[in-house]
């Protein structure tokens, strides 16, 4: 019986034709960043009359937690990141050997639930493939993270080069969310871009629920209200947008800035909070923390910033967009595949706090000139980013990849 509590009834359904397809679905954490909410809006969208769902977890979480609810068979399976940042690149050994166990796990997973095809969410994640190549069952990786360039994370112990050939030869299909994603990988013969995608119908703002945030985070009606959003490290620029709003605040007193997201490196977050408490900004700023409520959190914004430079795609951007709110983002990673400078959103060149601060100052300024760019980031996000064209490319490489064993 699954964790769930629901057996295996409603992956063993019958639809016309025959059994449906079983996907086993392969979590490199059970968090809820860029990566997990993808593969949660895919075990949202799919359909279940073809395919039942089911989901590997390296721990307990709240991943895990949102895939049962929608019905998704659930297994924690504990596994390692096999690729790490550079100052841990030395765990990797260890982690290889650790997972030995995980795909065996996996293994048998696959064979007594009878999977089809098994689906890894994000390159750190590797047990799934190596599991289903054992299996001789499908596989579809897909790439969620940079991999190549000067703003690399994740690295691996055998460098770039290896690392791309094994996530290739070890997939029917490779999926990159960008095209610099797509940089990494020189077999371009399995790899697919698929752009991440949000709902767009039936959005509206929670007025109530505002108000509520408001009295809860201290913020007035007259403030001005920016944000930036994201776990909370050097790669996402905090640091630079803090820096930019103490520029602000002489001319724009009531500016308040929504720093969303965990923190991810302790050290760079009490960083981040000596230097509001230096600059006197205190009242300015408002740490958050991580947040589940995001929709009503971007009803307050009037910006939002992205100073990262480690985006591989920018869901953030689309999810802002969508909502109606302007971003203004640094050209960097796949950003610029989702801006367009002027007409659906604002791009700076750096993130030197003195260039994010002059934009910023440049937007506050005439309101009236964003109007036109909230409304064709709007249109964008219905146009290209809507999560119901995601599913459907997908389901068709799902379906593609399962013709071919037959």
């Amino acid at each position: 019986m699954g964790k769930n509590g629901l057996g295996d009834s409603r992956i063993l359904s019958v639809r016309r034709g025959g059994l449906m397809k079983k996907i086993l679905f392969v979590s490199h954490s059970s968090e809820l960043n860029g990566a997990e909410l993808w593969l949660l809006d895919a075990l949202r969208g799919i359909d279940r009359q073809k395919y039942g769902l089911l989901l590997a977890v390296p721990r307990p979480g709240p991943l895990e937690e949102e895939a049962r609810a929608l019905g998704a068979w659930t297994e924690i399976v504990p596994m390692k990141w096999w690729i790490t940042e550079r100052s841990r690149i030395w765990r990797q050994p260890l982690a290889w050997l650790f997972n030995k166990r995980s795909v065996h796990r996996l293994g048998k997973m696959i064979r007594s639930r009878k999977i089809d095809l098994v689906f890894s969410n994000s390159a750190a994640a590797a047990a799934g493939a190596f599991a289903a190549r054992k299996q001789h069952i499908p596989h579809i990786w897909a790439i969620h993270e940079l991999l190549k360039g000067d703003r690399v994370i994740l690295r691996f112990f055998f460098g770039r080069r290896a690392l791309s050939g094994i996530i290739t030869r070890n997939s029917s299909r490779v999926i990159v969310n960008s095209l610099a994603t797509l940089k990494a990988f020189h077999d371009l013969d399995r790899v697919v871009l698929i752009h991440n995608g949000i709902e767009t119908k039936g959005r509206k703002r929670d007025i109530s629920r505002e108000m509520q945030l408001r009295e809860e985070l201290g913020i007035q009606e007259d403030d001005i209200v920016i944000g930036v959003v994201g776990k909370i490290y050097e790669g996402k620029g905090q640091r630079e947008v803090i820096q930019a709003v103490a520029e602000l605040v002489p001319r724009f007193p009531h500016v308040k800035l929504l720093v969303v997201g965990e923190a991810k490196d302790v050290r760079y977050y009490r960083r981040l909070q000596n230097m509001v408490r230096e600059k006197g900004i205190e009242k300015n700023v408002i740490f958050t923390g991580y947040r589940r409520d995001l929709p009503g959190l971007l009803g307050l914004m009037r910006v939002m910033v992205i100073a990262s430079v480690v985006e591989s795609f920018g869901r953030v951007a689309i999810q802002a967009m969508a909502s109606g709110v302007p971003v203004l983002a640094v050209r960097a990673g796949g950003i610029p595949e989702i801006i367009r400078p002027g007409e659906n959103g604002y791009l700076v060149e750096s993130r030197e706090p003195k260039e994010i601060a002059l934009a910023l100052g440049e937007i506050l300024d005439n309101p009236g000139a964003v109007l036109p760019v909230i409304s064709r980031g709007l249109q964008t996000v219905r146009d290209r980013f809507s999560l119901e064209s995601q599913v459907k490319k997908v389901e068709a490489l799902i379906e593609e990849c399962l013709e071919s064993v037959k």
